[in-house]
């Protein structure tokens, strides 16, 4: 080459341009304008060479010993990919057939973030695949602390279903409270998730009722409510509408609708000259008070 003459990279192979820029910064390469850059950015094999690269440099826990492990992987090795792309789309099928066709051991040590990712953004297929294309990945790892975190952020039907398709028994974990445990629960009682209870109990998983009403009666909708006491019939200590309605009196942030609905489910006896004590008692502290009087009368 002349010392005049610039050189011209994009005479360079595509595996040599990809080694090269997946071991520098993309970022900057993206802001060249080089059209023959940019769509070499866009490849599949610039991905798994980047995603190779951001893993050697973050030393990778293994094993994975906490769910933190999982989330700091997605941070160092995932999302970088993700901002040069602009989204998370480039998290695809594709991706996971090459890396476990061409880098298996990288699969194997990003399975648990590429599920955890995929399930967040509800990429379903890629989560099967990684599942199908790693042996012996186990879903209920780290004690059901990855599941039960799934559910917080993601609490899906979807996901219920996606993960008893894949193996996870959730009767086991339901009655070792290693997944489901109340405050799980207790949010999809305030967030009137009736389907994602419904769920356990299509799957005679016994709801804790008498707990979970605490929560439904200031917060709730009737529906929410009623469903509760539906599934709660038939079980030990299992509270009557009349019981319900004595605790939806003492309870002053209990809503209007739940208890029209609650006093429509009992007939006038003498629990309703108990309930309206229960008003009185409290009346200066709840706003609702004298429709409650009302509805009882």
């Amino acid at each position: 080459m002349d010392a005049g003459t610039a050189f011209d990279i994009n005479q360079l192979p595509s595996l040599v341009l990809i080694r090269i820029i997946s071991h520098s910064d993309p970022c900057i390469w993206s802001q060249l304008g080089n059209a023959q850059i940019s769509k070499l950015l866009s490849t599949t094999s610039f991905r798994c060479a980047w995603v190779c690269q951001l893993a050697n440099r973050s030393h990778l826990p293994s094993p994975v010993s906490c769910v933190n492990d999982i989330v700091d992987i997605c941070t160092n090795v995932l999302q970088p990919v993700s901002r040069l792309c602009g989204s998370d789309a480039w998290l695809t099928d594709e991706f996971v057939r090459a890396l476990a066709t061409n880098r298996p051991l990288l699969l194997n040590a990003l399975a648990p973030a590429l599920l955890w990712s995929s399930l967040l953004t509800g990429k379903r297929s890629v989560a099967t695949l990684v599942v199908q294309s790693v042996a012996g990945l186990d879903l209920t790892m780290l004690e059901c602390q990855v599941v039960r975190e799934l559910l917080v952020r993601q609490p899906s039907l979807w996901l219920l279903e996606w993960l008893e398709d894949n193996g996870v028994d959730f009767s086991q974990l339901y009655h070792g409270d290693r997944c489901f445990d109340m405050s799980l629960l207790t949010g999809w009682v305030l967030d009137n998730r009736t389907d994602l209870l419904g769920f356990l109990t299509q799957r005679n998983l016994q709801l804790p009722v008498r707990s979970l009403i605490d929560y439904a009666l200031g917060v709730s909708t009737p529906e929410t409510v009623e469903f509760l006491m539906t599934h709660g019939s038939g079980h030990r200590n299992a509270l009557s509408w009349s019981d319900m309605l004595l605790m939806a009196c003492t309870e002053a942030s209990t809503r209007i609708d739940v208890f029209e609905m609650i006093v429509g489910k009992t007939e006038p006896n003498i629990v309703w000259t108990f309930a309206a004590s229960c008003l009185a008692s409290h009346a200066m502290l709840d706003d609702g008070a004298y429709k409650k009087f009302s509805i009882l009368r």
